[in-house]
């Protein structure tokens, strides 16, 4: 009822206020002349100079309109905090999947329906909820390995792995021939953990459906699926000795320098970082992006996903909320944000940047989630919670790593027959004991 009650108030606000995608000469209507300061939470850290680009760019339609970003440390950590004590500003970044759709209204104003928005954008539906949007997506990212490839000519590996034969083999060349540490496996960032799921959806099977057909799957983390073939990667990497010698200390900042410097030969991450090891390299055509290492008949595929999202406080109303719209049409559209971070454009119909031309040189096809079907909106995310296996964040991840390290007893085996029983009781708590029979994908 509180969800019904706060989308009627939403979409009467819709009713009087300018809408995103307004015309040129409604833009113009809404331009005020009252001062107006946004407060934006942002998880960019060390980036003043990018953000006060953007203003000043900004302030040429909106002179009279002042905007002071606020870096978080450690943002998806300290947001939920910020969130909850309703402190947070005018306007913010969602994280890519971090809360459940039906959460969205709660917090968030609307800014549109997924339809109007789908045919200009990407990712349209990716922060939406009941056909309403509530965050664009900054820019888009692509799941796979990031490589320095000089280190791999070092090794003696002459091409890009395609299957987990040839990855190991590759990692076992540079741990034999090289200084480098084959793999980091970056377990004190966590988030870097939960990037290798990713690849178990589009990256493995090449289907757009596959995250909706979880909610209904017997036993998805059995022997021979893609979660399960994922996940043992990750597990053998660090029980064969590939990966940094004490990895829960280890953080993305390290990881980024070592694999510029040559001190590491790859990693299992989003395009998104590209851009920034190419940065801090001397040679950055040394850095490149690749499939994760799988095939299906010799062709490659790499799921891709939303980033983080802009989003405007459901509090914000009348002109200043016109003018938040007004800024995340001006980030979307014309302010190069995804080029600037080598992310796949927001905009349809935009070229790629160079960090992402490995993946189209290789003829890799990008698989994007589809969305629900409509009386599917929120099941995933109730299955998940129930489950407490929160797919999509890496606690769980973590545990795997800590087997392979031998700081546990468990098994890999163990550990995804678990994955299993919790998976199985949360869908029959969910959606009944016939749930496998439910399934329209």
């Amino acid at each position: 009822m509180k969800v019904k009650k706060l989308l009627v108030m939403a979409l009467v606000m819709m009713s009087c206020v300018t809408m995103l995608f307004a015309s040129p000469a409604k833009e113009e209507a809404t331009k005020t002349d009252e001062p107006i300061n946004i407060v934006f939470l942002t998880h960019k850290e060390n980036e003043e100079a990018t953000f006060a680009r953007y203003i000043a760019e900004f302030q040429k339609s909106y002179p009279n309109v002042s905007i002071t970003y606020e870096p978080i440390h450690d943002y998806k950590s300290n947001i939920e905090i910020r969130w909850t004590s309703g402190d947070w500003g005018d306007m913010c970044m969602i994280p890519h999947q971090f809360l459940p759709e039906s959460e969205l209204p709660n917090l968030f104003a609307s800014l549109g329906t997924v339809d109007e928005f789908d045919a200009k954008y990407e990712f349209a539906s990716a922060f939406s909820f009941e056909g309403q949007v509530y965050g664009i997506s900054s820019t888009g990212t692509a799941y796979g390995v990031l490589y320095n490839k000089a280190v791999l000519e070092k090794a003696g590996v002459t091409s890009i792995p395609k299957s987990p034969e040839e990855f190991y083999a590759a990692l076992e060349k540079v741990k034999a021939n090289t200084d480098a540490i084959p793999l980091y496996v970056n377990y004190g960032a966590g988030s870097r953990l939960a990037d290798w799921e990713w690849n178990a959806r589009g990256s493995l099977t090449a289907d757009a459906n596959y995250k909706n057909k979880l909610i209904y799957m017997v036993n998805p983390f059995e022997k021979g699926k893609p979660y399960y073939t994922v996940m043992e990667m990750l597990y053998n990497v660090v029980k064969m000795g590939l990966v940094e010698d004490d990895p829960a200390t280890s953080n993305w900042d390290t990881c980024k320098n070592l694999l510029a410097q040559g001190k590491v030969a790859c990693t299992v991450i989003g395009s998104w970082a590209t851009i920034g090891t190419q940065q801090a390299c001397e040679t950055p055509e040394d850095i490149v992006f690749a499939a994760f290492p799988w095939n299906i008949d010799g062709k490659q595929y790499a799921t891709i996903a939303a980033d983080y999202a802009y989003a405007i406080n459901k509090n914000v109303t009348g002109e200043k909320l016109e003018v938040c719209k007004a800024y995340i049409k001006y980030l979307s559209e014309d302010s190069n944000f995804s080029y600037d971070y080598g992310g796949i454009p927001i905009m349809k119909g935009q070229d790629y940047p160079a960090t992402l031309t490995g993946l189209q040189e290789a003829n890799v096809t990008l698989v994007l989630d589809n969305p629900p079907l409509q009386q599917d909106a929120g099941l995933f995310d109730e299955v998940n919670s129930e489950s407490e296996l929160y797919l999509g964040k890496y606690p769980q991840k973590a545990r795997i790593v800590e087997a392979a390290m031998g700081q546990s007893d468990e098994t890999f085996d163990q550990i995804m027959d678990d994955w299993n029983k919790r998976w199985t009781s949360a869908q029959i708590a969910v959606l009944g004991p016939d749930y496998a029979s439910a399934s329209k994908y």
